[in-house]
């Protein structure tokens, strides 16, 4: 799976436009800043065409010494909003753990399980 990411702008109303490669298909998207209050909110309209588009809110909140990144995704339109039920709510859930987990490592200077480099202790 090829993805391929392309910033337009970081300020409401900002694009994200992308492509998705499954095999001989292609995908596009767009994702659009709708909401964003530095450095606690950020609101994201995620548009993948037939398929519909979802509201995404991220809070951000200092949590002791860490931070806490609470994700909220709702399908709005298309496809996604008329099949939304508990068996989709289950797995966005599971993506958003994954992403969640992409973003301490990211931020933390770790690497993937399994790897020593940039390991901290």
């Amino acid at each position: 799976m090829a993805d391929r990411h392309h910033l337009i702008d970081r300020a409401p109303s900002a694009v994200w436009a992308y492509r998705v490669r499954l095999g001989p298909k292609e995908f596009t998207g767009r994702t659009v800043v709708r909401r964003i209050e530095r450095p606690r909110t950020l609101e994201l309209e995620a548009e993948a065409g037939p398929l519909g588009s979802a509201r995404i809110a991220l809070d951000i909140r200092p949590w002791g010494d860490k931070t806490l990144v609470t994700v909220d995704e709702h399908p709005l339109r298309g496809v996604g909003g008329t099949l939304h039920n508990v068996l989709l709510d289950s797995l966005i859930q599971i993506r958003h753990r994954t992403m969640l987990a992409r973003l301490a490592r990211l931020t933390e200077g770790r690497t993937p399980a399994g790897t020593n480099e940039g390991a901290h202790t």
